[in-house]
């Protein structure tokens, strides 16, 4: 019997127009799929920054004076509102951020706050020719993981990022000694009792070929309980909706997989 992984192969041989045509085609409905590692390849998710696409942002901005480009969170300004007054002062921690309209909504909002924004560097070369032409002080940006405990955050926010991170427990410890409310988009959790799935299972995703990229799926139990052990409480978790997932094809091994998006504080 031909596999997921070898449709998808063929799938990629199929002239684009072809696909078009059949969009809701069922045998590519899914997004991911299951594979036998136990970690994430070393070279994954290579990505560039495209200046002129900032500089549209920045422009859609001044006219709308609202964040046009889309995000695991939509409601993320709100989220904040409920933590924080407009004009406290506080550090904001981005991690995988990559939108700079984000940033510029964030300061309309919060005219103090100092937004750290962490991602590989070539998504930050852009950024940093826009920090130095627009003269943006409270914009700080960071790309070596070694350099985020600089400082201590009020928010840290990992915006359907955190699956991509190989040593995402060290990481996860590092960000909880230096950080009081940590925010996780975008995320995918599922309930299972099965030892070969306790902590996480590797998936390959396919919805954006050709790039082919690896990720992490969590077993929730084990995932909270790396920041409910650094003394951190959750606060909420919801079911994230700006995604329509189709996970039929891990029906049979994974219990409760959802699209999550929570929120852990500081004790």
């Amino acid at each position: 019997m031909i596999s997921l992984d070898q449709l998808y192969a063929i799938r990629q041989k199929i002239p684009k127009f072809i696909r078009r045509l059949f969009p809701k085609f069922h045998l590519f409905q899914y997004y991911f799929l299951p594979t036998n590692l136990k970690r994430l390849p070393e070279l994954n998710y290579p990505e560039k920054g495209d200046i002129e696409h900032q500089r549209d942002l920045i422009k859609k901005f001044q006219i709308s004076k609202k964040q046009t480009s889309s995000m695991t969170c939509p409601h993320l300004i709100e989220l904040i509102h409920m933590k924080f007054n407009s004009n406290d002062s506080f550090y904001f921690l981005d991690i995988g951020g990559e939108k700079i309209d984000f940033y510029l909504n964030l300061k309309n909002n919060f005219k103090n706050v100092k937004y750290f924004l962490f991602n590989q560097k070539s998504m930050l070369n852009p950024f940093h020719e826009i920090k130095d032409e627009l003269n943006l002080e409270d914009l700080i940006l960071v790309d070596k993981i070694e350099n985020i405990s600089d400082n201590n955050y009020d928010f840290v926010n990992f915006g359907s990022c955190i699956q991509y991170f190989n040593e995402y427990e060290s990481f996860l410890k590092k960000i909880a000694n230096i950080s009081k409310y940590i925010f996780f988009s975008g995320t995918h959790l599922y309930d299972n009792s099965s030892n070969d799935l306790s902590k996480n299972l590797v998936v390959k995703q396919v919805n954006v070929l050709p790039q082919t990229n690896y990720l992490y799926f969590f077993n929730r139990e084990s995932f909270f309980k790396i920041l409910l052990e650094e003394n951190f409480k959750i606060v909420f978790e919801e079911n994230n909706l700006t995604d329509k997932i189709n996970y039929n094809n891990f029906a049979h091994s994974l219990k409760n997989l959802q699209y999550s998006d929570f929120l852990f504080e500081k004790k």
